[in-house]
């Protein structure tokens, strides 16, 4: 849809004057009134439509939000309520690569010679 701004309008208005005149603009406005109100109407009515063939699509996602108790954020709060675990205030430490048990490096294996 075209960005017109209040200036563009007004443009818009003028030359509409210049071009019909003064008898003629009621009309027009009367006119251009009824075209953006019928839009409206079918811009509603298709919605309306597109939100009664998608209901058939949400509902089985409202039944299983309903099963999980509200969402699954609750469900996962649940089951870690119910293990007696909590999650760490401290996210960084989820992330945090594990470290060894001892500072040295492994040693490679040396090969024998038996030549």
């Amino acid at each position: 849809m075209p960005d017109i701004g209040f200036l563009e309008l007004i443009v818009i208005g003028v030359i509409a004057f210049l071009v019909l005149g003064p008898d003629r603009m009621p009309e027009l406005f009367g006119q251009v009134g009824r075209v953006v109100r019928k839009g409206r109407g079918w811009l509603k009515d298709i919605r309306q439509q597109i939100d009664v063939e998608t209901a058939v699509l949400k509902d089985p996602l409202h039944e299983v939000e309903d099963a999980m108790g509200g969402g699954i954020d609750n469900y996962n709060k649940a089951i870690m309520k119910e293990l007696g675990e909590t999650l760490p205030t401290d996210l960084s430490s989820l992330t945090a690569a594990p470290t060894s048990s001892s500072d040295k490096p492994a040693k490679p294996d040396k090969k024998q010679d038996n030549t």
